[in-house]
């Protein structure tokens, strides 16, 4: 009986691929939500391939999941990713059905798969993966994962001891997941040291987990990713095994330090999120086997996805166009230091991080600008900043509590409205910062920029 159920699940979802694409829509979610319906346990009725990775964590998912893919089929590896798809359940059995037999056997070997850290209680009981790459744990959507002993929780509850992880050791929280893994592989950043151990504006773990007596900073990068410990316990941040003691922006390389030999990489983008990014991916693809010449010659060839990391010319506008998850403070804040620290004077940055789903359905708490810091916004160099969107006066005023000068700023409550209040005779550089589903309105956004630059 439950094989039949199993083969009507998959008969329906591969019909429903099939009319989806007819159709001209993107089948990620529908088909398994469908095979799901008709089959809770339908993933565990898949074959797995014979290596599965799953990269998961509150940043850096998606850019992860797609380089180690990038990489692997660079070097001959045929592999399975939803890099178009949902992260959650529905989602990876769409993925897995389509690369799969009506029978439920892989068309291919490996499988990357990026896994939102909610879904993890409805996916690793049934596919079990072999290696796990989580970059870090921190605050996110007040309605979705707030708090990170949460997320930790339920990531530590549904991962299988036999996997082996790949984790930051820079982050307390993310390095302190699935205790009882033995096989753990640690990765961290040592270039561009902060000499400052001050707290930070939010900081997601202060207190030692184990006996919790307040933990010591050696320094902070940004929230808790830092290097710190316990005096009382001796609990504290571990040594990777893979490091980054080199970023060369002029050369476009950074080199990763395992057991005292370096390796140089293509720099893909500078932003220190990514390099983190880069020097876990780097570690699980030594995992797996992969030469140094491999993953070298792969970094070269890749990219960061347009729609999360792009920059052009346009006349004498530079434009940079960036991915901000609205509702994330950590991943908000991280963009806006990185455009205050960007090299460059007179910058212009436009700022669309509503969440497009919940203006339409419901009303957007607005609680989480309040752990975003804002105060980047204020930098001499960045003259003027323009919030478009429902909650552009929302934005302002929690702008103006970080200190950021009133005059710098201005407000259009239509999302693709940014460019109309640019003043181009004043900021030839520009930011363009936007939720993941504002895709369709900075795309309007861009074409308005890109005209505007022709035109001047």
């Amino acid at each position: 009986m439950r094989k039949i159920r199993f083969y009507i699940a998959m008969l329906a979802a591969k019909l429903s691929i099939l009319l989806l694409r007819l159709a001209g829509r993107n089948a990620s979610y529908l088909p398994g939500k469908i095979a799901l319906k008709i089959d809770a346990g339908f993933i565990g009725m898949l074959k797995p391939p014979k290596t599965v990775i799953a990269v998961t964590g509150t940043n850096g998912k998606t850019t992860v999941s797609n380089l180690i893919t990038s990489i692997l089929r660079h070097n001959g590896y045929h592999v399975t990713n939803n890099d178009l798809g949902s992260n959650v359940q529905a989602g990876i059995a769409t993925i897995l059905l389509q690369n799969a037999s009506f029978g439920g056997n892989p068309k291919n070997d490996t499988a990357v798969l990026e896994i939102d850290e909610r879904s993890s209680l409805r996916i690793y009981p049934y596919l079990k993966p072999n290696y796990l790459v989580c970059n870090n744990i921190m605050r996110d959507s007040l309605k979705r994962n707030a708090h990170t002993d949460f997320i930790s929780f339920i990531i530590n509850k549904a991962l299988p001891s036999e996997t082996t992880l790949i984790l930051n050791a820079d982050d307390l929280i993310c390095a302190s997941l699935a205790p009882n893994n033995k096989n753990r592989i640690y990765f961290g950043l040592e270039a561009q040291r902060p000499e400052t151990s001050e707290a930070q504006f939010v900081q997601d773990i202060v207190y030692c987990p184990v006996c919790g007596e307040a933990l010591e900073t050696e320094y902070l990068r940004y929230n808790h990713i830092g290097r710190m410990h316990c005096s009382k316990c001796g609990f504290k941040s571990p040594t990777p095994d893979f490091t980054v003691p080199e970023i060369d922006r002029d050369a476009g390389t950074f080199t990763i330090r395992q057991n005292n030999t370096d390796w140089v990489f293509t720099l893909i983008n500078d932003n220190i999120v990514n390099i983190y990014n880069f020097c876990g991916a780097v570690a699980l693809l030594t995992q797996m086997g992969l030469s140094y010449e491999q993953i070298s010659d792969g970094f070269a060839k890749s990219k960061i996805v347009k729609t999360r990391y792009d920059w052009f010319n346009s006349g004498n506008l530079h434009i940079t166009m960036q991915l901000a998850k609205g509702q994330n403070p950590i991943a908000c804040a991280r963009c806006y230091s990185y455009v205050s620290q960007y090299p460059g004077e007179n910058k212009a940055i436009i700022i669309m991080v509503d969440d497009k789903g919940d203006n339409i359905k419901n009303s957007e708490s607005t609680c989480w600008l309040y752990d975003c810091d804002y105060s980047y916004l204020s930098d001499p160099s960045i003259c003027q900043i323009i919030f478009a969107g429902p909650r552009c006066k929302d934005q302002y005023l929690r702008a103006l509590i970080a200190g950021v000068p009133a005059d710098r700023i201005k407000l259009t409550d239509d999302p693709k409205g940014g460019a109309d209040l640019l003043d181009t005779s004043r900021s030839s550089n520009i930011y363009v910062l936007y939720d993941p589903y504002l895709l369709d309105e900075a795309s309007v956004v861009k074409n308005k920029l890109i005209a505007m630059g022709t035109e001047g």
